[in-house]
Parts: structure tokens; sequence; C-alpha cells
């Protein structure tokens, strides 16, 4: 699945999260000024938006910006996404880019999740553990812990506890 941002009009703001001082969609606009109008903040669920891979960005009812999502942030109660824009060449871009919106219906909320056919040879990639089996996600279901264990035998002598004790302090001193 990939999430579709659609944008409403174009309109000035002030105090946003991201530091844009406007958002919305104009005619004319770039594909990266339209990542960055459309790439948050939203209403959406952190887990399953980071699980996505993909996100287009539409206005007007058309495809505006392509982009390959990397995480997202929580800023309150809302979600901005991180990611890349896409370019010609790559099958997404060269399918939807200045297409009309694969996705519109009728809702109100600009967040839809939807099945796009191009991407689901895309969407398989190695399971992070290293075990050579490939995923949808980043890791086969379960395999996040063995690879945690892993690192965890590895790092620190198998003791869980040096591990989490690691973590405090290095969380601790990334925030003095």
């Amino acid at each position: 699945m990939a999430v579709r941002i659609r944008l409403g009009d174009y309109q000035s703001v002030q105090g946003d999260p991201l530091g844009r001082d406007w958002v919305g969609c104009f005619p004319r606009m770039t594909e990266a000024e339209a990542w960055q109008a459309g790439r948050g903040v939203w209403k959406m669920n952190r887990a399953r938006a980071a699980a996505e891979r993909f996100c287009l960005i539409t206005g007007k009812n058309r495809v505006l910006a392509v982009a390959e999502i990397s995480g997202a942030v929580k800023y309150q109660d809302r979600i901005a996404l991180q990611g890349e824009l896409l370019v010609a060449g790559h099958p997404l871009y060269d399918a939807y880019a200045g297409q009309a919106d694969p996705l519109a219906n009728t809702s109100q909320n600009s967040v839809t999740y939807g099945d796009l056919p191009e991407e689901a040879a895309l969407c398989i990639r190695p399971c992070a553990c290293g075990c050579g089996e490939t995923t949808r996600r980043y890791f086969a279901p379960g395999h996040e812990m063995k690879a945690i264990q892993a690192r965890v035998r590895q790092h620190f002598g198998g003791s869980a506890l040096a591990f989490i004790q690691w973590i405090d302090q290095t969380l601790q001193n990334a925030t003095s």
C-alpha cells in the first residue's frame, strides 16, 4: 500500500512545526514544493505511515509529487513524513507523476492508503536481520527480536541489562 496525501488550496500559516509559512497547492508548484507542503503535518497513525514505502502528493486531482518514505516523525498529535522525491525512470514516478489521482475518493480526509499495482514488486526487500528472507516490511515476522538478540550477544555479552543501561545512557547524553 501507498499513502496518498491530498493538498488543499494554498494558504499562509504561522507556527508550523516544520517551519513552513505556507501549505497547500498552487498552480505550477514544483515537485519539491509539493513534497514540502504535503509531507506533514497530518493526523495519521505513525506506525502505519512509517510502514508504507511510497507516498503520492496530490492537488487539484493530479499527482504533484511521488516520494519514497524513510520515516515518520510525531509533532504533538500529528505526523510528518520523511523521505526522498522519486525521479523520472523510477516505475512509480513514471506511472503517476502528473497523472490523475489514482486513489481519488469522496472522503474529506486528506490522507488515504491504497494499493498501486506498480508498487507490489518494489515493496519486496531483504529482511533487515540478515537472514536472507524477503518481506514487505523491514523485518520478517519475529525477526526484529532475532536481530536485537544477536546484537545483545555480540556487543553486550548476552546481557540485556547492559544493553538497556547503554541505551539509557546514550539517550541521556544525547539530550544533555
